[in-house]
């Protein structure tokens, strides 16, 4: 009985902190456009926070159909959300390890965390996606190989920004990303440094996110 009660209970949280995300996205989207116009189409945090929007809606939705039938998601949708988690968690651990050096005089991690859309982009949509993937979406399990699923919208995202970079369609947007301002070493190693940060990160999700299996005791006596 308390097990079927959680199940309903984490499911409702579940669908109340994805909707969270999808009620915050458009007054994020709002400012950014005011801020910076068609420019936000270039930044990775804009881009992976629509991503997260659309997919946290899909996961509410089938976690209300869930609340229904009594069956989990699908596994294509936990991946679905499992790799937007990512993106968000990647995002704000990027600005706080990364983006806030470049930026002391401005306030730093406060600035990058608080200031306008970057509150809602930077901090309460990956807060809302992490906490609802980890602790309120933890079946069906997702295999290790899904890790390396999480760092195809980084790949996809880098080599479209740099192939626009190299041929002056666009500066940065990100201090890494401006190539004609950094010798060709250090490029490499940003691509080196950014990827090896979000697969470090993306098994760090999934592994909090509960998806290692345990070992049955009775194996190690088996003949």
């Amino acid at each position: 009985m308390r097990k079927k009660l959680w199940n309903v209970c984490r499911r409702i949280l579940s669908i109340l902190l994805n909707l969270a995300v999808v009620a915050m996205e458009p007054i994020a989207a709002r400012l950014s456009w005011e801020a910076v116009g068609m420019q936000m189409f270039t930044f990775y945090t804009e881009n992976s926070n629509f991503f997260t929007a659309a997919v946290c809606l899909l996961m509410a939705v089938c976690q209300a159909g869930s609340l229904v039938t009594g069956r989990e998601v699908p596994l294509w949708v936990k991946r679905l959300k499992y790799i937007a988690t990512c993106c968000l968690t990647m995002t704000f651990l990027t600005v706080v390890f990364v983006l806030a050096p470049y930026y002391p005089n401005e306030g730093g991690v406060v600035f990058l965390l608080t200031e306008s859309s970057m509150l809602y982009h930077h901090l309460l949509n990956p807060l809302c996606a992490f906490v609802s993937f980890v602790f309120l979406e933890r079946e069906p399990r997702l295999r290790g190989r899904n890790v390396f699923c999480a760092l195809i919208p980084t790949l996809l995202y880098g080599s479209l920004a740099v192939w626009a970079n190299v041929n002056h369609w666009i500066e940065g947007p990100y201090p890494f990303l401006m190539v004609y301002r950094q010798t060709m070493q250090e490029s490499l190693l940003w691509v080196v440094v950014i990827l090896s940060m979000n697969l470090f990160y993306a098994w760090l999700v999934w592994l909090a996110g509960g998806n290692r299996r345990k070992r049955k005791v009775g194996l190690l006596f088996r003949h």
